[in-house]
C-alpha cells in the first residue's frame, strides 16, 4: 500500500512520460479504413499556395487566391458537403457538372478553331 502522495507521483511521472512519448513517437497513418461518412469526396489532396510580390496590395493576392481556390474546386466540395445529398439529387448535379464541363469544353475547341 503506497501513500496518497506517493501515488499522486507517480500518476504525475507517468503523465509526463506519456506526453513525452506523444512528442516523440512518429505519426502513424490510418491504419483502420474510414468509415462512409468520413470518406474524402477528392482523391487527392491539392494544396493552393500564392506568393506575394513586395509592394504588391494585399486586395490583389486575396483575388489570386479566390481564383486559385475556384479553380480547384474547394468552395464547390465544401458546399456540396453542408447538407445531405441523397443519390438522386447527387446523379442530377453530376448530369448538370457533366453539360458545363461538355460546354466549355466546346467553346474553347471553337475558340481554338478561329485562331
Amino acid at each position: 500500500a503506497r501513500s496518497p502522495a506517493a501515488m499522486r507521483v507517480l500518476f504525475l511521472v507517468g503523465l509526463m512520460l506519456s506526453g513525452a512519448s506523444a512528442l516523440l513517437m512518429a505519426p502513424r497513418l490510418a491504419s483502420a479504413p474510414l468509415a462512409r461518412s468520413e470518406a474524402p469526396l477528392m482523391k487527392e489532396v491539392t494544396r493552393i499556395e500564392i506568393t506575394i510580390e513586395n509592394g504588391e496590395p494585399l486586395e490583389k493576392a486575396l483575388q489570386r487566391l479566390k481564383r486559385a481556390t475556384n479553380q480547384v474546386g474547394h468552395l464547390r466540395i465544401l458546399r456540396n458537403r453542408k447538407t445531405f445529398e441523397n443519390n438522386h439529387d447527387k446523379k442530377i448535379r453530376k448530369q448538370k457538372e457533366s453539360l458545363q464541363r461538355q460546354a466549355r469544353a466546346r467553346r474553347s475547341r471553337r475558340a481554338a478553331e478561329r485562331l
